[in-house]
């Protein structure tokens, strides 16, 4: 069984919120942040999945690490024109170590890349292989201490490349050759996603797409270094798999305009702690002035305090916060962020 491994960590929670880094003064008495909201993916995984172990069972022994110049080399000697399928173990593993970076960059997941990571497998590239049993992964996520274990089952790359040349007369030089060079690459990934107990497939993903390059010179030596080698867009071809399937998973972050109220048009103290990016103690303080016998102080302070409950993650706070506020003082911009909540809100209820 597998001995080692390299764990990503990230973070334990999902994250709701982003603070952006830009903060501007907007008027000499309110103040503008830029947040990042989390917009989730249309297939994300359960939330009772945090932690991944990922593997790969798509590599036979029909798969080489082809030297980068040799694989060039035979290209070159075929006129660069055949269409072949190339199987390569540094492409396939490419796939696995960039989704796990693209999955652990998104604040999801935590992600477990074991060092021995590939399966042995006696089927044919192009085979897609029984599902694993129970207690196959059962074992790997105790092992590793995951809620699940993601297994590319399938990877292939096609390499078509293409050559011509083209002869015309120009006045000054006489014949002028033109050459023209592409290089296709199609990709066809196979995913599942399993989960330890009785029903142990939670979601089979399938990616497949090409990636194209094209190069026009008048001299081979350009024409050929405008294109990536083969070997680079065999890489390319698992970097791109990865962003495919992390696309599926893994949620974005959309920026969005928020604002809060200064007490101060100079030296504010609530605009001090924002800046610095402590939330607790701008809570704190516009929690004492919240307490305010004005009612326009007071509608203020709790429309601030809406803001560091949102950044914070609780939106029935938030809410909250938010209907004191247009009930302590009359505002629209406090109508218009309490639609902004409840959306919110509603569109975080969708994702669970």
């Amino acid at each position: 069984m597998m001995l080692f491994f390299r764990k990503i960590v990230t973070y334990k929670t999902i994250l709701f919120i982003l603070i952006g880094i830009t903060m501007i003064s907007c008027k000499s008495k309110y103040a503008i942040v830029t947040i990042e909201n989390m917009q989730h993916a249309k297939e994300e995984l359960s939330p009772d999945i945090q932690s991944i172990t990922l593997m790969n069972r798509s590599m036979s022994s029909q798969f080489q690490n082809h030297r980068e110049d040799s694989l060039q080399m035979y290209f070159y000697r075929k006129g660069f024109q055949l269409s072949n399928i190339v199987l390569d173990s540094t492409a396939a593993d490419t796939t696995i170590r960039a989704l796990a970076e693209l999955m652990f960059e998104s604040g999801r997941y935590d992600v477990v890349v074991p060092l021995e990571r590939n399966f042995k497998r006696s089927l044919s590239y192009e085979i897609l292989p029984d599902t694993l049993s129970p207690s196959q992964v059962s074992e790997i996520c105790t092992n590793f201490k995951t809620d699940a274990l993601m297994v590319l089952e399938r990877f292939s790359t096609k390499t078509m490349a293409d050559y011509s040349a083209e002869r015309y007369f120009d006045g000054n030089s006489g014949n002028v050759y033109s050459y023209n060079a592409t290089l296709d690459l199609k990709y066809d990934a196979f995913f599942r996603i399993y989960k330890p107990g009785i029903k142990t497939l939670v979601k089979e993903i399938a990616v497949r797409d090409t990636i194209y390059w094209e190069s026009v010179d008048n001299t081979h030596e350009g024409l050929f270094r405008k294109l990536p080698t083969v070997k680079q867009a065999l890489i390319n071809a698992g970097i791109k798999v990865a962003l495919d399937v992390d696309s599926k998973l893994s949620p974005t972050w959309s920026p969005e305009k928020r604002g809060y109220f200064l007490f101060k048009t100079k030296d504010d103290r609530g605009q001090k702690f924002m800046n610095e990016n402590n939330y607790e103690e701008a809570g704190k303080y516009w929690a004492e002035m919240a307490r305010s016998t004005n009612k326009k102080v007071r509608s203020k302070a709790e429309y601030n305090l809406a803001l560091i409950n949102e950044l914070n993650g609780d939106m029935d706070k938030a809410i909250e916060y938010g209907l004191k506020s247009f009930y302590s003082f009359y505002r629209y911009q406090t109508q218009t962020y309490l639609k902004k909540l409840e959306a919110r809100k509603i569109e975080l209820q969708q994702t669970k």
